[in-house]
């Protein structure tokens, strides 16, 4: 039996995958709401807190009488508490460096320095050490381990800076994080193109199945705004990146499961990390893999948590994209997007998802109730990139007036 510690976000799809394949799943976690009901019904969903840490998890093991096969990280917070609860139970698992170093940025950039992989430089500001700005304008100021963009910021002077420490030093609750670091990261802004890079390790080495595009929104923040996932070889800088990966899959030590590396490609044409992290990637990122370069990071996941193997490679040449519709000023939905039309004739349209209902309250300035719909394609690499960018320009989110119409 397979367990599957907090899913949320790609966890949750995860966890839904695993069911709909028919693998026996433990799955603790603090949020069972979130939850589909076919997991409910497929899966063993048992109740459990991060502050009740790893020992509430074996004895949970032991209460239920289960026999675990592997462990999986279900969402970026829960990496630590199940590499240690694979590790006591003997499982494949990280060690506990890497579980720390894949989840604390500035552990991870040291950890960079060490190996000799390109990073920002950076330092750490505590809330009583704020200062003047270490570094030359514009910097990135962001916390030290949250997840999901959340407070990322590009300060372009004193006071952008003194602001966007101040706002992680008193943020109040941090979304689904239950012991969230108030320490800001300041760090050299890379200019450049984006990428996220997508595998896993497993028994048979480590594995590269797409090379996905980021696009982000305008600055000072970096929401994601879209993604196009591109196999390797359909990519302009497969080889590069692929070597990039392997590179710091070895430095962080990842033996077993998924990677999910954010880079950028500076202006000597020479990768820079900006996060790497040891779990699936989220927004909607598995899905495309699976549509475009045709694997199954889902079964690949599971396969290396139970210490097997899972010899899948890509196996088209396509390209599956996503746009993200967000709001450009505040109010209340309409129901409708203007602009939309002409993509829903395209050969590579493949389906539109709304995430908002008519009503609900949007802000652009606020990562969690900014989207509206997502915008799928599948196809060239190079008509679908064309194609995500275009809806990110054209479409535009209706917002009802005071009256609500």
């Amino acid at each position: 039996m397979l367990i599957v510690v907090q899913p949320l976000s790609a966890g949750i799809q995860l966890a839904n995958r695993l069911v709909t394949a028919g693998v026996p799943c433990l799955i603790p976690t603090q949020f069972p709401d979130l939850l589909p009901a076919e997991v409910h019904s497929g899966a063993r969903v048992v109740d459990w807190h991060p502050d009740h840490g790893v020992p509430a998890l074996l004895a949970l093991v032991e209460r239920l009488g289960v026999t675990p096969t592997g462990v999986i990280a279900g969402f970026e917070y829960a990496v630590g508490p199940a590499a240690e609860l694979a590790r006591a139970l003997g499982l494949p698992a990280l060690s506990q460096d890497t579980a720390e170093a894949v989840r604390q940025k500035d552990v991870m950039r040291e950890r960079c320095v060490k190996h000799g992989i390109a990073v920002p430089a950076s330092i750490t500001i505590p809330a009583d050490d704020v200062g003047e700005c270490p570094f030359a304008f514009p910097v990135v100021v962001k916390p030290a381990d949250w997840g999901g963009s959340l407070m990322v910021r590009l300060a372009r002077d004193a006071d952008e800076y003194q602001r966007a420490c101040a706002e992680i030093h008193r943020y109040g609750e941090v979304k689904f994080h239950h012991d969230p670091r108030r320490v800001a990261l300041v760090e050299e802004y890379v200019e450049g193109p984006e990428f996220s890079l997508e595998g896993w390790v497993d028994a048979a080495g480590v594995h590269l199945v797409s090379i996905t595009t980021k696009l982000v929104g305008a600055l000072p923040q970096f929401f994601e705004m879209g993604h196009i996932a591109t196999p390797p070889q359909s990519s302009p800088h497969g080889q590069l990146l692929h070597e990039f990966a392997a590179q710091v899959v070895a430095a962080f030590d990842i033996t077993v499961g998924p990677f999910h590396i954010e880079t950028r490609i500076a202006a000597d044409d020479r990768p820079v990390l900006i996060e790497v992290g040891a779990r699936l990637a989220g927004d909607c990122i598995p899905e495309l893999i699976m549509a475009g370069p045709g694997v199954d990071l889902y079964l690949a996941t599971a396969e290396a948590a139970r210490g097997g193997t899972y010899l899948d490679e890509p196996v088209s040449s396509v390209s599956a994209g996503v746009a993200f519709v967000t709001t450009d000023r505040p109010g209340a939905f309409a129901g409708s997007v203007s602009g939309i039309e002409p993509f829903l004739d395209v050969d590579e349209f493949d389906r539109i998802v709304f995430e908002a209902e008519r009503g609900v309250a949007l802000d652009p300035d606020d990562i969690f109730h900014n989207r509206v719909a997502q915008v799928y394609f599948v196809g060239d690499p190079g008509r679908v990139e064309n194609l995500v960018a275009a809806v990110l320009r054209d479409v535009r989110v209706d917002i009802s007036d005071k009256e609500g119409s």
